[in-house]
């Protein structure tokens, strides 16, 4: 006898990542500031946001320039706004750790490389004035694992990063 379930709701959840188990996945872990978000509507009649980044330490990889381009879904076009769910934003003035992977610019007239954030929100740290790093805005399937490394010390964040082989 076979049995078939079904439900009428769905919804996604990720995996749940740690500091190690991000910036291995990542090609570039750096700290920055956003100095500019620009959106735009991509193919598939999606908003994409591209946030302009003054990068002030690259803690893993390399990056060539000084400024970097980070593209994600989501944003506002005039009065119509997209968001994605466990997906970051970023914000002008913000100042953040990111891991990062490079990427093919969403726009095909744009012959360029860009970032994505790896692990979507979980690849996103905001920096407070009180020197933690935050992180949030995700559901993860095994949270208690990583809720810990939530609100770090940017020093103790910056020094797990480099430890990482």
């Amino acid at each position: 006898t076979v049995i078939f379930f079904t439900s009428s709701e769905s919804s996604a959840l990720m995996i749940g990542l740690n500091i190690s188990g991000l910036t291995k996945a990542s090609e570039v872990v750096l700290k920055g500031k956003v100095v500019k978000t620009t959106s735009y509507w991509g193919e598939g009649d999606f908003i994409v946001t591209r946030a302009s980044l003054r990068v002030q330490k690259v803690i893993k990889g390399k990056v060539a320039q000084k400024k970097i381009v980070v593209e994600y879904l989501g944003g506002e076009i005039g009065d119509i706004g997209f968001s994605v769910s466990d997906m970051p934003t970023l914000k002008r003035g913000e100042n953040v750790i990111l891991f990062l992977e490079s990427q093919k610019a969403e726009n095909n007239t744009v012959n360029e490389n860009v970032y994505k954030i790896v692990g979507n929100a979980q690849g996103k740290y905001t920096v407070g004035s009180d020197n933690v790093a935050k992180r949030s805005g995700f559901c993860v399937v095994n949270e208690e694992s990583i809720v810990d490394e939530d609100n770090v010390i940017i020093d103790d964040l910056i020094n797990k990063i480099e430890e990482v082989k």
